[in-house]
């Protein structure tokens, strides 16, 4: 499939090469030119509202990791607790309140969102767009974000992203269960030094471990997808699942195909909650094509989860197996 932008590209080019057969080469190369002048200020114009947005940014200290963690409830043991996990919000505002309002009445220690925030990773969307619906819908739950690849930003460097949070992946523990999330959207999508800093965080004595993270890999992928196209990843799949395993990983949580999907493979659960309000994929089947959260409650038996379906301006419940 062609990328939008791509797309236009493709039929720019084709337009002007019928210009220029259809009337004079010279008149095709002005028009290229100034095409090439105007996509040149829009991109100077969205770099130079970037930075302004940077600023803004700061004031929000407590968004950053390391303030979250501090308004997290004591570490005392808790017989039942919950978190919260959705995925692929995308400024889609109306449905992502209607979700946080949710989470907030059901009062979890903590939430976690599996990354595509909002559309072009801007500071002024993550604001404006995110922040201030979290702030106003789900205010006294932590949200720990990971990015998804709608968080790059203008230069592709998740420079909003990281000043916000701080940086662009977490680890931290909590009532004895680790809670670790880093950006997969990069090259090769699981690098080297992300294997070694998930070996070094995996480490220890912990009763759960949970990773979140955005991009599927593409053996999970296959198992709920009705085509053979890929958008998971397949370098280092093999290792990153045998890590989950060496280290007794309870779940992997993920977005970037809008829906929802599930798999138990060597003991290790890997979920996709990407229905935040993204455009649902079709690539999904209808009954896991819905916009929804999943409640993670731990309890002294194990974990136990709550899939919160929104079909329609209504809430379903449905318990995952």
């Amino acid at each position: 499939m062609l990328r939008k932008k791509r797309l236009v590209l493709y039929l720019l080019v084709a337009g002007l090469i019928w210009i220029g057969w259809r009337y004079s080469l010279p008149l095709a190369g002005v028009l290229l030119l100034t095409a090439g002048v105007l996509l040149g200020l829009v991109k100077l114009l969205r770099i130079a509202q970037a930075h302004f947005g940077m600023k803004r940014l700061n004031e929000k200290t407590n968004q950053r990791y390391a303030a979250l963690i501090q308004k997290l409830p004591g570490q005392e043991e808790s017989e039942t607790w919950s978190f919260a996990v959705l995925g692929d919000t995308r400024n889609n505002v109306q449905i992502a309140s209607a979700l946080y309002k949710k989470i907030e009445s059901y009062a979890p220690v903590m939430a976690f969102h599996t990354g595509d925030i909002v559309r072009g990773g801007t500071a002024d969307e993550l604001l404006d767009r995110h922040i201030a619906v979290v702030e106003r819908d789900m205010p006294s739950i932590p949200l720990f974000c990971i990015p998804g690849n709608h968080e790059r930003g203008p230069k592709r460097d998740y420079a909003a992203f990281k000043r916000l949070y701080g940086d662009d992946r977490f680890s931290f523990s909590f009532r004895k269960c680790l809670f670790v999330g880093f950006n997969n959207n990069l090259k090769d999508y699981v690098q080297e030094e992300d294997l070694s800093f998930l070996q070094e965080q995996l480490q220890g004595e912990y009763r759960h471990r949970f990773v979140f993270l955005h991009i599927p890999p593409a053996f999970f992928e296959e198992s709920f997808v009705s085509d053979t196209r890929r958008r998971g990843f397949k370098k280092n799949a093999e290792v990153f699942h045998q890590m989950m395993v060496e280290h007794r990983v309870d779940e992997v949580f993920m977005a970037h195909i809008h829906g929802y999907a599930t798999l138990d493979r060597d003991g290790v659960r890997y979920t996709l909650t990407a229905g935040g309000g993204a455009p649902l994929s079709h690539r999904i089947a209808p009954e896991n094509r819905h916009y929804h959260f999943i409640d993670c409650q731990v309890t002294p038996s194990g974990i136990t989860r709550t899939l919160h379906l929104y079909i329609d301006g209504r809430w379903q419940e449905r318990e995952i197996r």
